[in-house]
């Protein structure tokens, strides 16, 4: 068995054809062979998709010429199944993302798509922001906003902002509360938290407490629609796989938030939700993801 990484040219059928970096070895070997070249092929010498999980954090599409379930995505046939002899070949084609999200025209559309819709949110929705913010600061006499570090494109981080709808120093309450955390991933979910104010609760059920980060919108940070934002320290316990959602700007709605079960979903099934719109998106998922967000916030569905 040749290592990964050595190049088979003679292996290409169309010599016309600008011939493809490819390469045997075993499934463990794809993530290596996979940052040497825009193609390779790795030898399915072991447990179909064990270790293909690793390869979908490269910048780059992933296909195969015959269907792999890694238990972290589906991976669907492209081409015809490579063989070299009676050795069966898993055939890695690697291209420019999604030319209609990577393009600058499309970047630029989504962009002014954002500042046109959370411009205008903010001009028609202004005066009830100045209620909520009157009544939080009449509740206790504490801040209005809670600004918060999240990870944003590329790993950036940002100042997120949200309607303040918890008690005062709620942040240091939180290790004592961690027993109780809902979810089987890095993010702490808690439905019934103790310490969410009576203004909170109601702003929290209708999504109204997010309403300031139309501003983070307006500023570049935050899409209208996107991967929730995450905590550096969440982010800190990321699987490798799971940093692909970092390639698009957060956003203030995403798949997972209009799921009715989403409370029920694991965080690696919320995960791929996230990276199934960074693969899929397009302006027509954003409008539909938008109206959505619309039927989940007057249901009062909220957290």
């Amino acid at each position: 068995m040749k290592p990964a990484g050595t190049q088979l040219s003679s292996l290409d059928a169309d010599d016309t054809l600008e011939p493809r970096p490819r390469a045997l070895g075993q499934d463990e070997e794809l993530a290596t062979a996979a940052g040497e070249g825009p193609v390779a092929n790795s030898a399915n010498t072991s447990p179909a998709g064990q270790h293909l999980a690793e390869v979908t954090t490269a910048p780059a599409a992933i296909a195969l010429a015959q269907p792999v379930a890694t238990g972290e995505l589906a991976l669907v046939p492209a081409g015809e199944p490579v063989a070299l002899g009676s050795l069966d070949l898993l055939e890695l084609e690697f291209d420019d993302p999604d030319p209609e999200f990577s393009s600058v025209v499309w970047l630029s559309v989504k962009r002014s798509f954002d500042v046109l819709v959370s411009a205008l949110a903010l001009l028609l929705l202004s005066p009830v922001m100045l209620l909520i913010a009157a009544l939080i600061k009449l509740g206790d006499g504490g801040p209005v906003f809670f600004v918060q570090p999240r990870v944003g494109l590329r790993g950036q981080t940002f100042r997120m902002l949200k309607f303040r709808s918890m008690v005062l120093h709620a942040e240091r309450m939180r290790p004592k509360l961690q027993i109780c955390n809902e979810s089987n991933g890095p993010v702490f979910k808690m439905r019934r938290d103790p310490r969410v104010t009576a203004i909170g609760r109601f702003i929290r059920r209708y999504s109204l407490d997010e309403l300031p980060q139309l501003l983070n919108i307006l500023r570049g940070e935050m899409s209208v629609v996107g991967p929730r934002p995450s905590l550096p320290s969440e982010v800190l316990s990321y699987e490798q796989w799971q940093y692909r959602r970092f390639a698009v700007r957060p956003g203030l709605t995403c798949l997972w938030q209009v799921c009715p079960d989403r409370y029920r979903m694991s965080f690696d099934e919320w995960m791929r939700l996230d990276l199934r719109y960074v693969d899929d998106w397009n302006l027509r998922l954003d409008l539909d993801l938008i109206l959505r967000t619309f039927g989940v916030v007057l249901a009062g569905t909220g957290e």
